[in-house]
């Protein structure tokens, strides 16, 4: 596969965990009462510290598979079924309840007034790139292209996909009020609903890719 072509299987697989618009309205709530400088540096820090974050488990996840001796079918099956419980849920997500209790990532009275009494900038950090943007999801799917990928040239490629989701989730937070107001609560439940479907494949993809080889196997040991 080319380089380009991981970058972009990274960025595309990792986009639809992280789902930056849907921490938009977190985003909003938290940081409503700042001016529009200091939410700009806020958004910039959460996207700098999920880099970071995704980066670290890219680099030091190979040491967790063989430290508990996980093989990749076996993470690719988890990480599939993790992936489509993930998918279904969303999609099947009651959506006439509030929106406050119908996603995870909505606005938390506790979130808003974390960002009301403490140092904006340690908010960026804690809850906004973790865990609302770099989240298990993201986590699981960074040490699935740890597994698939081993060489320094197609990590330093999945490591340009984490790079452009970090700019991604910058932009879409620094321009969170105008995207707030643009697509309002229904956009935002048609695009979970979107991106729900697109993990659910990812999920299914990665079962069949954990599954095949294991089917191979015992075909081989039953001849």
């Amino acid at each position: 596969m080319p380089l380009w072509e991981i970058s972009l299987v990274t960025f595309t697989a990792l986009f639809a965990m992280v789902n930056p618009l849907s921490v938009v309205p977190s985003f909003v709530a938290m940081t409503g009462n700042m001016s529009r400088g200091t939410r700009a540096r806020v958004a910039l820090i959460a996207g700098l510290a999920t880099t970071v974050v995704l980066t670290t488990f890219l680099f030091f996840g190979n040491v967790v598979f063989k430290f508990f001796g996980i093989t990749l079918p076996a993470f690719q099956i988890m990480g599939g079924v993790y992936f489509f419980a993930s998918s279904v849920m969303s999609l099947l997500e009651d959506e006439s309840r509030p929106e406050t209790t119908r996603s995870n990532r909505a606005p938390d009275e506790k979130m808003v007034h974390a960002a009301e009494t403490h140092d904006p900038f340690s908010v960026a950090v804690v809850p906004l790139a973790i865990p609302l943007l770099s989240g298990p999801g993201a986590i699981t799917t960074v040490m699935l292209l740890v597994a698939l990928h081993k060489t320094i040239e197609t990590r330093l490629a999945v490591l340009g996909g984490v790079a452009a989701i970090g700019v991604a989730s910058y932009l879409v937070l620094l321009a969170a009020l105008p995207i707030s107001r643009l697509i309002g609560a229904r956009g935002r439940v048609v695009f979970d609903k979107v991106m729900g479907l697109l993990v659910g494949a990812i999920g299914i993809q990665f079962i069949i890719d954990g599954v095949r080889p294991l089917a191979k196997e015992m075909l081989t040991l039953l001849k």
